[in-house]
């Protein structure tokens, strides 16, 4: 999170009356600044890959981000199922960072073109246009993208090791599986001593019903529908820490064989359990443990899906309130509006920073959309039955040419000499 800025305004001021500060809540900026910085460290980095997207009007991009994690939770595949759509009347070019490797279309109009790593839609809208392809990702550079990190191993006779690849488990034991949110970061955040509760209360109000109606959608910033700036007393800044909650909900299960599972938010189920929690933000622990009881062979199946997400229980009304307008119609104390102006702040950061993870790819597009993470063990991966394609290296056979023709000439040489 950049520091963010707090503006001193100049007013003209009856006498009597306190000078009014105004703030500027955090802004996604510092979160495509610091991707725009990643993708100039990549190898083979090209100016032309931070070119603007070109469109006729919003674009509404809701995309999957499905993670495929080896035995020990490292990530071996990461693939987005993307879906755009497009209105508005003429050409379009729509420019995401990527990286990716390869493209395949999930519809009647070609997939994008991946130029080094860069994803490329381009073509023409007669009103509305739906796009949708499937994006292979790097791994080994999505691994420190992503926001949640999986850590597994099995345990038994006293030995610790992780699962066999797709997640099979090799006999009796006791498997511990963790997951980690990874989007905490230092942050620099405005802060006042007093501001008008009513300044604040229809934004916190929009916040609460987001948080208890959690969704794939994207969290509400100063970008769409949160205030850029607030009048408040006192302003100054404070060092904190900002993570985004994400709202985990899914299924462990055992295939072919029996045991248990335990662990927070659970719900027994035939063949192991349920979960749903939130992991991360103010009061919510950054990381929950399930502990599998496993009684013989068979295959441990996880199915994660993470939304990013704003924590009810803290964005909860004092005293009981039922919303944040009648608590400003209450005459709150100054230390309850100063609490609320902090909490707004937190909502503006947690928007802001959870741009860098929604949309996935980085894109600039003016609209709406949303973005799940989907984590499950990748299957085991299968020895080629076919041909592999190659590709001929010139120079090599070149050089291979040349060095048989030497051999020939020598030979040739010898023998005349017999």
């Amino acid at each position: 999170m950049r520091a963010t800025r707090v503006l001193v305004a100049s007013l003209l001021l009856l006498p009597g009356t306190a000078a009014a500060d105004q703030v500027e809540l955090p802004t996604s900026d510092a979160a495509q600044l610091a991707a725009t910085a990643i993708l100039r460290q990549l190898p083979n980095f090209r100016p032309d890959r931070l070119l603007p997207s070109d469109v006729p009007g919003p674009v509404t991009n809701d995309e999957v981000v499905r993670v495929g994690v080896g035995g020990d939770g490292t990530v071996r595949r990461v693939v987005l199922e993307q879906r755009l759509r497009l209105q508005g009347t003429g050409d379009y070019a729509v420019r995401e960072r990527g990286p990716a490797r390869e493209a395949t279309s999930l519809s009647d109009d070609p997939a994008p073109v991946t130029r080094r790593g860069a994803v490329v839609w381009q073509g023409f809208s007669p009103g509305f246009r739906d796009l949708a392809a499937r994006l292979l990702l790097d791994p080994q550079i999505e691994a420190v993208h992503l926001p949640l990190g999986v850590t597994v191993s099995f345990s038994s006779g006293g030995t610790r090791r992780p699962l066999e690849p797709g997640g099979r488990v090799p006999g009796p034991g006791t498997i511990t599986l963790s997951v980690k949110n990874l989007t905490e970061q230092p942050a620099v955040l405005p802060t006042g001593s007093d501001v008008s509760a009513s300044a604040v209360a229809g934004s916190l109000d929009q916040a609460l019903r987001a948080a208890r109606r959690p969704s794939a959608a994207r969290l509400a910033s100063t970008d769409a529908g949160l205030p850029k700036t607030l009048e408040v007393q006192g302003a100054a800044q404070v060092q904190a820490t900002q993570a985004v909650p994400f709202r985990l909900t899914g299924t462990i299960r055992l295939l072919g064989t029996t045991g248990a599972v335990s662990g927070p938010a659970t719900e027994p189920l035939t063949d192991g359990a349920g979960f749903a929690g939130v992991l991360g933000g103010v009061d919510g622990a950054p990381e929950v443990t399930f502990s599998v009881r496993v009684d013989g062979p068979g295959t441990l199946a996880l199915d994660l899906t993470a939304v990013a997400a704003l924590d009810a229980r803290a964005l909860a009304p004092p005293r009981g309130l039922s919303s944040w307008r009648a608590w400003a119609r209450s005459s709150p104390p100054q230390g309850e509006r100063k609490a609320a102006l902090d909490l707004l702040v937190q909502v503006a950061a947690t928007g802001a920073r959870a741009s860098s993870y929604s949309p996935y790819l980085g894109a600039d597009l003016l609209g709406s959309g949303s973005t799940s993470f989907s984590y499950a063990f990748a299957p085991a991966e299968r020895a080629a039955t076919g041909r592999p394609h190659l590709e001929p290296r010139w120079g090599a056979i070149s050089l291979a040419a040349l060095a048989l023709l030497l051999v020939l000439t020598n030979a040739g040489l010898i023998w005349r000499r017999l």
